[in-house]
Parts: structure tokens; sequence; C-alpha cells
């Protein structure tokens, strides 16, 4: 929790004996002296210190309060840059280009998630020939080679197979794993290395890590259906999803 969230918790806390306190004293006739604000202090200490559950409870709720509000900007922020997320001028894809239901995908090749993820959502492609599934490689997690690689072959129309084969690998994705997935794509190793060094694959993976920064993915995979957020992880709450954007 923030640290400005925790003192406005503990101010309202505070508060709240405050009142107590006064309306305590006012019942029983006492001024407002010295000595009543020192057996106010007191009394708000001997609050704290007895019901530290209250205190405690009190900053739950405030951090509840603000994750459902970070999860509303976020969603905001997803409406107000659909256009950017959908687009797929820098990013591979599969499906038709105007779907009326578009999923975006925001995952690493790291990811255990984005692992378990990955033969769902082949599936769900395979299910749904009428949407528009975006692919957005991040590399949190020390996958830029493997991104590289799959932006490579992005360029010469293979990302899904070498996008399927890189995630469902068993292990750590080594150089020599890229090359044998390139190879098994079909694709030529040699000019698929001179690709993914190009200005062309850093720019479009820049692009997509200033995205994701610009509309704050805090880890992955994050889906996106049609500008807002699709918190699934298995098919059938996707193709839910899915249905009920058509």
């Amino acid at each position: 929790m923030h640290k400005d969230n925790i003192i406005t918790v503990l101010i309202s806390v505070i508060a709240s004996v405050v009142v107590s306190v006064a309306l305590a004293s006012v019942v029983a006739g006492k001024s407002s002296t010295a000595a009543g604000g020192q057996n106010m202090n007191q009394a708000i200490e001997d609050y704290l210190m007895n019901n530290p559950l209250k205190v405690r409870e009190a900053l739950v709720l405030a951090e509840q309060q603000e994750q459902i509000e970070a999860q509303k900007r976020i969603a905001e922020s997803y409406k107000a840059n659909i256009k950017e997320l959908n687009n797929a001028e820098n990013s591979p894809f599969v499906g038709p280009k105007n779907a009326k239901v578009t999923i975006v995908e925001f995952f690493d090749f790291n990811c255990g998630y984005c692992k378990r993820l990955a033969p769902t959502m082949m599936k769900v492609i395979k299910a749904n020939p009428d949407v528009k599934f975006v692919f957005k490689p991040v590399t949190f997690l020390g996958s830029l080679p493997t991104a590289k690689a799959a932006m490579a072959a992005h360029k010469q129309g293979k990302f899904i197979e070498v996008y399927e084969a890189l995630l469902t690998h068993n292990g750590q994705i080594t150089p020599a794993v890229i090359d044998e997935v390139i190879k098994s794509a079909g694709l030529d190793v040699a000019k698929t290395k001179e690709i993914m060094e190009s200005k062309e694959i850093k720019d479009a993976l820049d692009d997509i890590t200033n995205l994701s920064q610009k509309v704050s993915i805090r880890g992955v995979p994050t889906l996106i259906i049609n500008g807002e957020p699709l918190q699934a992880i298995d098919q059938g709450p996707i193709q839910n999803a899915i249905d009920n954007a058509k």
C-alpha cells in the first residue's frame, strides 16, 4: 500500500477516536483545557495499543480499495488505448484483420504461466477462426533473444509455429533450442538470425515494451478482449468471453 494511503487510514482511525473522546468529554462536562488535550492524546494512544486488529482491518480495507481503484484505472487505460493495443502493424497476429472480436496477449517466453496458457491459446485460436489474436511479447524475464526469434519468424510468416514450439518446450530455452525451433518451422537459421538483429525487430519490441508500460502491464500473461481485461487462463472462461463479445 502507498505511504499516503496508510497515513490517510491512520488519520481516519485517530479522527474517530478524537470524536469519541470529545463527545465523552462534553457529556462529562469537561472543558477543553491542556489537561483535556493530554487526556485525549492518552485516549488515542490507548485505543491504538489496545485495538491493533481494528487498525489492521482498516489498513486491509484500504488496500483492497486501492486494488479496486488500480484495476479500474488499468481498465480505463485499456479502453483509452484500444487502437494501439489491437494494432497489428508491429505485432504478430492471426485471424481476420478487421474481426469483431480481438484478443491481445502480453506474454513472456520465460513465464511459467504463459507456458501453461499456450496450449489453451492454440485450442481457442483453432476454435475461433473469426477472432483476431494479437501477440505482444515482452521481455521482463530475460527472454529478449527468444522474443527476437519469434518476431523474426513473424516477418517470414511463421510466428504461430514458433510461438507454440517455444512456449511448449519443456526446459530452458537455449540458443540451440531456438535454432532447432527455427529449423523445424522451415526457416533458414542464418537468415532468421540476421532479421533478429535488425532495427525493424528492435523497434517493434521497443514499441511493445513502451505500450506495456503505458497501459500498466504488471504481470504476464495479460489478456485483453476488445479493450477489456480478461482474467482467465483456462479455455472455458476465454471461450465464454469470446461468445459474449460476439
